[in-house]
C-alpha cells in the first residue's frame, strides 16, 4: 500500500504545480488593460509600479504590453466605479502601468479610430482617485512622432483624436501625478 499512497501523492504534487504554471502563465498573458485586481485600490504613487520601479522613467516601458483595439469588458477597479450602477457592471477601460488612472473607452469592441470616424467620437473618460489638468504626451510606436493633449479640469470625460492609426504610447500628468498607458487606434 506504500506504493499507492506515493503515486497519489506524485500526482497531488503534480497538480499543485501545474496549476500553479497556468496561474503565472495567466498573469503573464495580461494586456495594458491588465489590472489588479478590479477590486485593488490604487498605488498611491504614481511614480511607482508593481515592480518599484518609475512609471515614468520611459515613454515605453521595456516590458510594454501588446497594444490592442479591442478592450475587453469587465469590472472596473473599486476606486474608479463611483457614478456607475450597477458598481461592477463591465466597461472597457485600460488602466495606467502605476494602477492611477483609468481610461474607459465608450467603443465596447468598436475601436478608437484615426481619423475619427463622421458617426462616432473616440470619448475617454478618465478617472483618477487625484485631480489637477490632464496633459497627455502621446507617441506613435515605432516613431518619434509625438502629439499632445490636454484634458481641462483633470480626469473626466473627453474626446481623444490622435493623427495616425497605430499603437500610442501615452504619457500622462495631472496634479503633481504620473502615470502610463498604450492605447490602440485603428484606421477609419
Amino acid at each position: 500500500m506504500v506504493d499507492g499512497r506515493c503515486g497519489i501523492y506524485a500526482r497531488s504534487v503534480r497538480l499543485v504545480l501545474v496549476s500553479t504554471l497556468l496561474a503565472a502563465a495567466s498573469v503573464a498573458a495580461c494586456t495594458s488593460g491588465g489590472a489588479p485586481e478590479a477590486g485593488g485600490a490604487p498605488s498611491g504613487s504614481a511614480s511607482r509600479t508593481a515592480g518599484g520601479a518609475s512609471a515614468a522613467a520611459s515613454a515605453s516601458p521595456p516590458s510594454a504590453p501588446a497594444c490592442r483595439t479591442d478592450v475587453t469588458p469587465r469590472p472596473l477597479p473599486r476606486w474608479a466605479r463611483t457614478g456607475f450602477s450597477p458598481p461592477a457592471q463591465r466597461v472597457p477601460y485600460v488602466l495606467g502601468d502605476a494602477g492611477d488612472i483609468v481610461a474607459i473607452l465608450w467603443a465596447d469592441h468598436a475601436p478608437l479610430t484615426a481619423p475619427p470616424r463622421p458617426d462616432r467620437n473616440n470619448k475617454i473618460l478618465w478617472v483618477s482617485p487625484y485631480g489637477g489638468t490632464l496633459r497627455i504626451e502621446a507617441t506613435r510606436t515605432g516613431s518619434d512622432r509625438t502629439v499632445v493633449r490636454t484634458v481641462d479640469g483633470g480626469p473626466g470625460p473627453s474626446v481623444i483624436d490622435l493623427p495616425s492609426p497605430g499603437c500610442w504610447s501615452l504619457d500622462l500628468r495631472w496634479g503633481g501625478h504620473r502615470d502610463h498607458l498604450r492605447l490602440g487606434y485603428a484606421p477609419a
